[in-house]
């Protein structure tokens, strides 16, 4: 570690030690909060072999612990680009979307592979969750707009992060025929192809495209 500061003090090593073995839950929840606080106040000077350590820890800190906790920590881990990898999985992949949520949104250390899994998998609240990272891949988008509902469908329409593909604008651009909404959502996107935005245009609602043609009168 590169500072005095970044090196675990012997007495909450003792700790945790205490907490793994014989502690209560409410031992368990202390140790991690202050596990979680060490991480986090000197997350910038660790090694890769020390996030390796904070991973087992946290891992093993989390087991029959509270939602609130797992809560708690998902919120303080999810900004960290350093964060470490298999905790944020492991929260990723929580039922409980108030556990989830945090990292789906914002954290990057989930990997495409995971992140699909989740979105093929969990429900609506999870995708809806996914939909609102600041980058969105072509791959990830298809599974959330095939598999979301209307509030899924437009948070990722309208995240101008997202990468929608062909299939998926063609899907979306069939769809918008019936969803004013929708139309508008879709047709605001600065990215749209010309092609698209002259389908959108001629299936629309007079009132949709007014708002289509003064946001593209380039393709007008």
């Amino acid at each position: 570690m590169k500072s005095r500061s970044a090196r675990p003090s012997e007495n909450l090593l003792e700790e945790l030690q205490a907490a793994l073995s014989h502690g209560t839950v409410v031992r368990r929840v202390e140790a991690l909060r202050r596990v979680t606080d060490l991480f986090v106040g000197n997350a910038v000077d660790y090694s890769d072999e020390h996030i390796r350590v904070f991973d087992d820890v946290f891992q093993c800190l989390i087991e029959q612990i509270e939602t609130s906790a797992r809560t708690l920590l998902a919120d303080r881990l999810a900004p960290i680009a350093a964060a470490p990898p298999k905790i944020i999985r492991t929260l990723a992949l929580d039922e409980v979307i108030e556990v989830a949520g945090p990292v789906l949104s914002k954290s990057e250390r989930l990997d495409e592979a995971t992140l699909i899994e989740i979105a093929r998998t969990r429900g609506q609240a999870h995708l809806k969750a996914i939909s609102l990272r600041r980058v969105l891949s072509a791959a990830l988008t298809d599974v959330l707009v095939t598999r979301g509902n209307e509030d899924v469908v437009q948070s990722t329409v309208g995240n101008p992060g997202a990468q929608l593909s062909e299939d998926s604008l063609s899907d979306l651009v069939t769809r918008a025929e019936r969803d004013d909404d929708l139309a508008t959502c879709i047709g605001l996107r600065p990215d749209l192809p010309r092609h698209h935005y002259l389908k959108l245009v001629a299936k629309a609602s007079l009132s949709v495209r007014r708002k289509l043609e003064a946001a593209h009168p380039e393709l007008a």
